[in-house]
């Protein structure tokens, strides 16, 4: 009996064998907003499980409706949906991203004036398969080719991260699940970005530069004075002025390179 089941298995498997794609994919832009994106297709052979998938995302968020889809052989379906920022996206966050308390922190963010800081904390589990040593060794060896991916796109390059694959300069990371899918396990997928706030840059780098020319036309107008009263006072709005901006230069410094 057990011979036949083997031999079962093992047919089963070579059917199977590169049937299943799935991907999750997190793109954030330089506004801040997230568009999330799935997708699941395989072979008849997985529909089920993909169709189940289905009914869970759309549960777990409503809004989040699905297309079919269909690459080759292989059918099924992907979500696509946009958050206008960060937060949003993190409040309805699903098993992929969220927290759990023990093991990651979900999405977290320490706020500053030039940028805010984020930091992506997912993780994932899956128990493992508790089959014999010959169908487990079949089962892996026929799977090898399934494609289970999680990536994020950044609009700057990632701070830190504990990506399996970088492209990009660090503003494409990726993550590797199908080895826990296949094997069971866990995987913990980290990274940590700066989302700038270009209008309080430039609005800062504006007063810096008006400060500076202030600094310099008191400065030439002093030099170019006849009359000591109106020097003194001349030099007096000079070093104001140069003050105020080598004032702002050293608070700027300090928020661009501070730790968070």
């Amino acid at each position: 009996m057990q011979r036949i089941f083997i031999a079962v298995l093992s047919l089963v498997c070579l059917t199977c064998a590169g049937c299943f794609q799935a991907d999750f994919d997190l793109i954030i832009t330089k506004e801040g907003s997230v568009i999330q994106h799935s997708k699941f297709i395989g072979n008849p052979l997985v529909i089920r499980q993909i169709e189940e998938w289905k009914a869970t995302n759309e549960r777990t968020n409503p809004d989040l409706k699905a297309n079919a889809i269909v690459e080759g052989n292989l059918r099924g379906y992907e979500f696509k949906k946009t958050y206008p920022d960060v937060e949003t996206f993190a409040k309805s966050a699903g098993d992929l991203h969220k927290a759990n308390p023990g093991k990651n922190k979900g999405v977290s963010r320490r706020k500053g004036w030039f940028f805010d800081m984020y930091d992506f904390d997912f993780y994932w589990m899956n128990p493992p398969l508790n089959l014999p040593p010959e169908a487990d060794f079949m089962t892996q060896t026929a799977f090898n080719t399934v494609e289970f991916d999680f990536t994020i796109q950044l609009p700057y390059p990632a701070d830190s991260h504990n990506a399996d694959m970088v492209e990009s300069d660090g503003k494409f990371l990726k993550w590797n699940l199908a080895p826990v899918l296949l094997h069971g396990g866990e995987k913990f997928m980290q990274a940590r970005f700066k989302l700038w706030h270009l209008d309080k840059v430039a609005l800062t780098a504006a007063v810096e530069l008006l400060l500076l020319a202030a600094a310099i036309f008191f400065f030439v107008k002093a030099r170019a004075a006849d009359l000591e009263t109106v020097g003194k006072d001349l030099r007096f709005k000079r070093n104001v002025f140069a003050g105020l901006f080598v004032a702002l230069a050293l608070v700027s410094a300090y928020l661009l390179l501070a730790p968070m």
